[in-house]
């Protein structure tokens, strides 16, 4: 029987990730295993990149808030999951940057991505699961 104890995926708060992450908790379920959800916040990566670039200020709370935020929300669609949950929410980089780098340090059994990041399956080394529209 295959065994998976971690499955990573990516989320983004439309609808297909949430029809990703449906799968990916039936899946954590049947196999048991741990539940990576990572959520890049690229809007406000682009917005420091552009106040930096014009000298703007940036308000100091402005990353620790859409974090919380972003990872409220999150949790608020785990309320009947029961598995080991672990929750990344990154505003370092976009994500076509950050995802390789992240489910390469989680070293995932699976990565559960949509169709929108099917071009990075390429520099996935794990067992990658494309949920298509």
């Amino acid at each position: 029987m295959v065994e998976i104890t971690k499955i990573f995926i990516n989320f983004q708060f439309n609808n297909i990730s949430l029809k990703a992450l449906e799968i990916a908790k039936d899946l954590a379920n049947k196999y048991n295993s741990q539940l990576i959800i990572f959520h890049e916040i690229e809007d406000v990566y682009m917005m420091k990149k552009i106040a930096a670039s014009f000298g703007l200020p940036v308000p100091p709370d402005l990353e620790e808030k859409n974090k919380t935020s972003a990872k409220s929300r999150i949790e608020d669609l785990l309320t009947n999951f029961s598995n080991d949950v672990k929750i990344i929410v990154d505003i370092s980089e976009s994500v076509k940057n950050s995802l390789p780098k992240f489910i390469k340090e989680e070293s995932p059994d699976l990565v559960i991505i949509t169709e929108d990041y099917e071009y990075l399956a390429k520099k996935i080394e794990s067992n990658v699961f494309i949920v298509k529209k």
